[in-house]
């Protein structure tokens, strides 16, 4: 049974700034090519379709957060497989706010110092500290209403 779900989706402007970047990379690509490498012509087609394809997963992906009866599962649809935590592998858990360039590295799945993190937008997540492994943080839009699920779900456990 689930006892908690949210969806969170890039938010328009971090999604903006990624795929004005890799256009920059396309466009880099193509000048170089016409200016000083005309044999490698391939690399203009290739260049764009890996931004087209990578602009079409971010578009699409997604962080899924749910919490059942066994656990915590984390999805980042179309981009990273599914992480299942189980709730006896639990320490701990806090609400907590975060940096995600300060601490992270950006948005999206990252692990750094302070451990795994699955990000969005905002700077309001859910900190697990786990019994065998790095600390997992999951940006949350309703961090205390996930906090609750989980707590409940650890005292049922």
């Amino acid at each position: 049974m689930t006892r908690y779900h949210e969806s969170q989706r890039f938010h328009g402007a971090i999604l903006g700034v990624l795929i004005a970047a890799f256009v920059v990379v396309a466009v880099v690509t193509i000048v170089e090519v016409v200016a000083g490498r005309p044999a490698e012509v391939w690399l203009i087609v290739l260049g764009p379709l890996v931004v087209l394809v990578v602009a079409l997963l971010l578009s699409l992906s997604h962080l899924d957060v749910a919490v059942t009866d066994e656990g915590v599962t984390i999805a980042f649809r179309y981009v990273w497989p599914a992480r299942r935590i189980a709730f006896s592998d639990i320490a701990g858990l806090e609400v907590r706010s975060y940096s995600p360039i300060l601490e992270y590295g950006g948005w999206g799945v990252r692990v750094g110092p302070k451990g795994w993190a699955y990000i969005t937008t905002g700077s309001q997540g859910v900190q697990l500290r786990l019994r065998k492994g790095l600390p997992v943080l999951i940006g949350s839009a309703h961090a205390h209403e996930l906090e609750a699920a989980i707590r409940a779900g650890l005292e049922k456990a």
